[in-house]
């Protein structure tokens, strides 16, 4: 059966003392029946603090958050001390149930009444954003995260319902990556797609050709969770082992139909895992790691100007449009959803700036005043009666206006008319005759009466013209000035938005530096290294010289002293032989043939074995080198 979805506005007739209709915005029900009440509610805002991990402990990491009550946080740190409250604020010991059971099930059942919901974590990369939503392990009753608890919830309720509901559960998983949207559980329609955001009365604000599928388990859900999960972008980056590179986005649409009158409801949550907000120089981005963390912090820059554009009361433009991300959750902030906002915070002092930066986001989120309905759709009865009332309210206002427009007539043309209904033209003729003496006499006070009136009219009309003109002169002013107030707020933000942009960059070129930095400065610890290595050789190397220089200077010494022994016993021996040779000629002077010969013989031996004894120069002579031997008979042999 095709019906029309409808937004059923609060507007309950109640009758005045004349019996005219007039309309009532005050309701002490927020169910009441399936007609949808326009009910204004903040956006919950819920602080939850990370535990110090392992890696903290180590690094001698001190907390700076202190919880003093369930709604009170304070921040003890470096840079100042500050305190912010909230709806509600767990320290690092509570579990996920805790979470789930004051964020969520109430929300659930909001949820099973017809309204929209949404659910979003937010913090710095690490905080525990992932872990709150998701959870370490969705099989683990005390591990899992609020999604897979809310599927277990929602199944529950399905299952503990009368017979007399029908209920359809569909699921669409995406993520928002480089500003792109991507089918999670269609990963294959990512290849040269690009999805559009589109707007109309039935969806509302839409991703068009986003793919939808119906399960009927928490089972089924949680294979399509894990499904999409895999298909999200992460990487390694110095301040988390696996950080999400994309802003992931689980949307839960639930319709109620009622079997006996066939009135439908329908209810959309979003369930939200934002990127961590993140600083370049700490997280050791590089390459597309780099791209991917300056589309993040632009986003939520983006999220950053949507929510104080709605806190600070004055601007008339809200910055949807300005990213993927705030115009997906557009009916989640400042529109019809009843929304939650978890703020996660790393409780170390490395992280203080951080953690303020996202305290001070939920402080300025929990203003956000949202505008939520019961989602109807009305069948063919349904919408036959209240078209039926609406006709016989319109007939009503019709023939009051045309009551109020006989009364001024009568007082500005000097008319007597009857108080009663105009519908009372059944009054007869003896009525009218004996009334007649009492209308003559009573003429000239009217008309009198009717001037002086119709004088004070034009006084009034007057002075209400020169108020409303002044009114409007007012509003111009004021106009005017918050047109101004704009301008220089638009153009703060420009500004602000370029330093930003001019401090990313410097952050960029600062950590190529740090970089090349530490490079060099391991370039010249390894050459300074290689330095003293040659250095110590050099030592050792100049000392082993000096030592075989030494050995050289005293062994050659040893060669001169013995070489001079040697020439001097040789000379004395030159000497003696030539005494003996003159005594033998005096005594001997016979046989002097023979002996002239034989003395010849001997002084030629003593001239040769003096030329013996004179050694020749050595040059270069290297005590550590070893000559090598020749072979062969030397001459004199033969």
């Amino acid at each position: 059966m095709m019906s029309d979805f409808t937004e059923v506005k609060k507007s309950n007739f109640v009758t005045d003392g004349e019996g005219i209709q007039s309309f009532d915005n005050n309701t002490n029900s927020k169910y009441g029946d399936d007609t949808e009440h326009e009910i204004g509610t903040n956006i919950k805002v819920i602080c939850r603090i990370r535990p110090q991990l392992e890696r903290d402990s180590r690094e001698g990491e001190r907390g700076i958050l202190s919880v003093v009550d369930d709604k009170l946080v304070v921040v003890k740190g470096k840079e100042q001390n500050a305190s912010f409250r909230f709806d509600r604020v767990f320290d690092s010991v509570s579990t996920q149930d805790d979470v789930y059971n004051y964020a969520i099930r109430s929300k659930m059942e909001d949820f099973f009444h017809g309204y929209n919901g949404a659910v979003m974590a937010y913090g710095q990369t690490g905080s525990g954003k992932s872990f709150t939503m998701m959870g370490s392990s969705i099989s683990d009753n005390a591990q899992k995260g609020l999604i897979p608890r809310m599927a277990d919830d929602m199944f529950s309720r399905i299952h503990r319902s009368t017979s007399d509901t029908e209920y359809t559960v569909g699921v669409s998983y995406m993520e928002v990556y480089m500003e792109q949207i991507r089918d999670l559980l269609d990963p294959a329609s990512n290849n040269g797609r690009r999805f559009s955001i589109h707007e109309d009365k039935v969806n509302g604000v839409h991703v068009r050709g986003l793919s939808q599928a119906f399960i009927s388990s928490s089972e089924e859900f949680l294979t399509l969770l894990k499904q999409g999960s895999k298909a999200r972008a992460y990487t390694y980056t110095d301040m988390n082992f696996e950080s999400s590179r994309s802003h992931a986005i689980l949307q839960l649409n639930l319709t109620q139909r009622q079997v006996a009158s066939g009135t439908v409801k329908k209810s959309r949550m979003f369930l939200v895992d934002l990127a961590g907000s993140e600083k370049v120089i700490r997280t050791g981005a590089m390459g597309q790691t780099l791209e991917e963390a300056k589309k993040i912090n632009s986003s939520l820059s983006t999220l950053g100007n949507v929510i104080n554009s709605l806190t600070d009361g004055r601007s008339t433009h809200i910055p949807y449009r300005d990213s993927k991300l705030t115009r997906i959750l557009q009916e989640s902030l400042g529109g019809n959803s009843q929304t939650s906002l978890i703020i996660n915070c790393s409780p170390c002092s490395k992280d203080e700036l951080e953690t303020l930066s996202t305290l001070r986001f939920g402080s300025r989120a929990k203003h956000i005043k949202n505008k939520v309905h019961i989602n109807t759709e009305l069948n063919s009865i349904e919408l036959v009666q209240k078209v039926a009332a609406l006709e016989k309210t319109n007939m009503q206002n019709q023939l009051y206006i045309k009551r109020l427009e006989q009364e001024v007539q009568s007082l500005t043309g000097g008319k007597q008319i009857s108080p009663s209904v105009m519908t009372d033209s059944t009054l007869v003729a003896d009525e009218h005759s004996t009334k007649a003496w009492h209308s003559e006499r009573t003429g000239l006070s009217k008309n009198l009466y009717t001037s002086a009136v119709q004088e004070e009219i034009e006084r009034r009309d007057k002075k209400i013209g020169e108020l409303e003109n002044m009114i409007l002169l007012m509003k111009m002013e004021q106009l005017k000035l918050s047109h101004q107030d704009e301008s220089k707020l638009f153009r703060l933000e420009s500004s602000l938005h370029d330093l930003n942009n001019k401090l990313t960059d410097l952050e960029i070129v600062n950590a190529n530096l740090r970089r090349h930095l530490l490079l060099c400065e391991k370039i010249i610890e390894s050459r300074d290294d290689k330095i003293s290595k040659l250095q110590t050789l050099f030592e050792v190397q100049q000392n082993q010289v000096e030592k075989e220089n030494s050995d050289f200077e005293s062994k050659v010494a040893m060669l001169r002293q013995h070489l001079a022994s040697s020439v001097s016993k040789q000379k004395a021996q030159s000497t003696d032989d030539a005494g003996t040779f003159a005594l033998g000629n005096i005594s001997n002077s016979t046989d002097s043939n023979s002996t002239d010969r034989k003395s010849h013989d001997d002084e030629s031996t003593a001239f040769k074995n003096s030329q013996d004894f004179i050694p020749s120069p050595k040059v270069g002579i290297n005590l550590n080198i070893v000559k090598p031997l020749r072979g062969g008979v030397s001459s004199e042999s033969t």
